[in-house]
């Protein structure tokens, strides 16, 4: 019998995930976080690999795949799967799978204190206050309740975020990628990405990154949004024509934006937008609760015990990797 081997991207895991994975007799072998392309060729060139649970954005390219000849399956922790040649992979037979519902409620009860944060400025008033201003008079902050959210995309996070902004009395507006798919109970569907950023207070984004995305907010898009709109993302940075951000946020007409990613990471120690006035940044960790490390590692390791012992699996965790017929 084959012995299974299991390459982590990463230096740790948690260790329900393990047992997961050494149930059926694998073989875990941690890489250091922020592992690169050459890296893991060394790592793939040690022993026949059969899976790859994949933490953070490594490239994952048709090279890497055709060193681990007995690859079978690239698992995410998490959902983002933009560093991984998908088409590759599907040539190749190697399915590509994510911990599709694992991450979600993190990383929206992440884009609803970005939403508190930014809409009442709690990092501009907690620095001023620590060192010596006491801001009380002539203070004017922005309530939640009543404020119109515009969430781009619709899938599991943006679904969590209607709700609990529903529930916070805001008014949601959608723009799904496909249209006719937006909950109604949760969210108005709009009619068009332009309609949507001029009739938002707050923008939100919940797409993923592909070559129809990329700069997807750019000047014009900037533009067309309200004055005084916030900007939050917890998407992809590259989502976000950075300069044009700078632009918008410099000249007044965007009332401030909350950035979990960068095109870039980690973005470079001068990057502009680090110490723009009314920009509020987090670290790519909106995910990264106790519990949702758990639950991503678990189902994780789930997805490539379902391929290895071809038992069944959800098909929503599945992004690509069936072959051609």
């Amino acid at each position: 019998m084959t012995a299974l081997r299991v390459l982590v991207t990463g230096a740790t895991l948690a260790a329900q995930a393990q047992q997961v994975l050494e149930e059926i007799g694998a073989t875990v072998v941690m890489m250091p976080s922020g592992t690169g392309r050459d890296a893991i060729l060394r790592a793939l060139a040690e022993a026949p690999t059969q899976a790859i649970l994949m933490r953070g954005n490594p490239p994952l390219d048709a090279a890497v795949m055709d060193a681990a000849p007995a690859l079978r399956v690239i698992a995410k922790h998490g959902a983002g799967v933009d560093s991984v040649d998908l088409a590759a992979a599907t040539q190749r037979g190697i399915r590509v799978m994510v911990a599709a519902d694992a991450n979600a409620p993190a990383v929206a009860e992440h884009t609803l204190a970005l939403i508190f944060a930014l809409g009442r400025d709690i990092v501009t008033l907690a620095a001023r206050t620590r060192v010596g201003a006491w801001d009380r008079e002539g203070y004017s902050g922005r309530e939640i309740s009543g404020r119109r959210l515009g969430l781009i995309g619709f899938g599991r996070i943006a679904r969590l975020v209607a709700a609990k902004a529903r529930a916070l009395g805001m008014e949601v507006t959608a723009l799904p990628h496909r249209p006719g798919t937006v909950d109604t109970a949760l969210a108005r569907e709009a009619v068009s990405l332009e309609a949507l950023l001029a009739d938002s207070d707050i923008i939100s984004l919940h797409v993923p990154l592909t070559r129809e995305t990329e700069g997807m907010i750019g000047r014009k898009e900037l533009t067309a949004m309200r004055k005084g709109a916030l900007l939050v993302n917890t998407a992809r940075g590259a989502l976000i024509d950075e300069a044009a951000l700078l632009e918008a946020l410099a000249s007044g007409h965007l009332g401030g934006a909350a950035l979990e990613t960068f095109t870039q990471e980690p973005p470079a120690p001068d990057h502009p937008l680090l110490s723009a006035p009314r920009v509020i940044v987090t670290p790519h960790i909106a995910s990264a609760t106790g519990a949702s490390l758990i639950r991503m590692g678990v189902v994780a390791a789930q997805n490539i015990v379902a391929v290895l012992k071809d038992r069944p699996f959800d098909p929503g965790n599945l992004v690509a990797g069936d072959p051609p017929a």
